[in-house]
């Protein structure tokens, strides 16, 4: 059976390896915090599982399944003067390195002057 949700070591290392990007002042929830990866006993906020169809095999045909990855949420600084394309670049390949998840989708939910 296909993997349907992240296991909470890879939600961690995610958030974790958001967080630490340059111009990330957090991670976002949503409006009624529906952007969540739910654990036993814990909610992820920011993080949503996402799956995306894949073909495997040569051009014949080949298998079709399923890949899981991640939608990460975040907070964008102001105030880092940084590019946010480049901030939302930097966090897909943060989140990717410390996964072994198939793809990242970065969102920026909101943009703040986060206070240093």
């Amino acid at each position: 059976m296909a993997q349907t949700s992240v296991t909470r070591e890879t939600a961690e290392a995610a958030r974790t390896a958001a967080l630490a990007v340059p111009g990330v002042a957090g991670l976002h929830g949503g409006r009624f915090g529906e952007v969540a990866i739910l654990l036993p006993g814990e909610r992820i906020e920011g993080l949503r599982n996402s799956r995306r169809s894949v073909e495997r095999g040569g051009d014949n045909g080949g298998e079709h399944g399923t890949e899981l990855g991640l939608e990460v949420h975040v907070v964008f600084d102001v105030g880092s003067e940084r590019e946010v394309q480049a901030v939302a670049t930097d966090v897909r390949e943060a989140v990717l390195q410390a996964t072994s998840l198939g793809f990242v989708d970065v969102v920026v939910a909101d943009a703040v002057r986060a206070s240093h």
